[in-house]
């Protein structure tokens, strides 16, 4: 499990463990971070 902090645009930070094996992206919308959309393709 990795741990890794998201930061917004304002500074709001947001950590999160992520487990090993996803990407930075799909951490990030597993965990519902604001403004990481993941809608491509």
């Amino acid at each position: 499990m990795a741990k890794i902090t998201y930061v917004e645009f304002n500074g709001t930070e947001h950590v999160v463990d992520v487990a090993n094996g996803l990407t930075v992206m799909e951490g990030a919308r597993d965990n519902g971070i604001p403004g990481i959309e993941a809608d491509c393709g």
